[in-house]
């Protein structure tokens, strides 16, 4: 009986890597359409933008909450960052236009606002059109 175990399992063994060189050359990608390398380099996720600072100069003005996308036209019209509060209370949403925004070195988002302009801008509620 352990002879015969050990000899399907040196079976297994000599088969495997067969099996799964078989599977590996018959799997086949293919690229889908309007999606290349070049513009995934220039490309960031939103879920690494999503709790990122804004900062004018080098004073932090808000944290990026969300990220807005028009589905129409796959396009970022506007970023969603907190401002105004203190530790969480009393911030508010304000819907800021993308090209308001700056990517610097090391992914340090800033923007030529200032932190008045921010608190002074209408709250933004998702839902509803400001």
């Amino acid at each position: 009986m352990r002879a015969a175990t050990i000899a399907l399992f040196a079976l297994c063994l000599t088969l495997s890597p067969t099996h799964a060189q078989q599977q590996s050359e018959a799997k086949v990608t293919t690229p889908i359409t309007g999606v290349d390398d070049a513009s995934l380099a220039r490309s960031a996720r939103s879920s690494k933008l999503i709790g990122s600072k804004v900062y004018k100069g080098d004073t932090s003005i808000g944290q990026i909450e969300d990220v807005l996308v028009e589905l129409d036209h796959a396009t970022v019209p506007a970023v969603i960052p907190s401002v105004g509060g203190f530790l969480g209370l009393g911030d508010k949403l304000v819907a800021v236009p993308v090209n308001q925004i700056k990517v610097g070195s090391e992914a340090k988002f800033t923007t030529d606002l200032t932190k008045e302009q921010l608190a002074n801008a209408p709250a933004f509620v998702f839902g509803r059109p400001n």
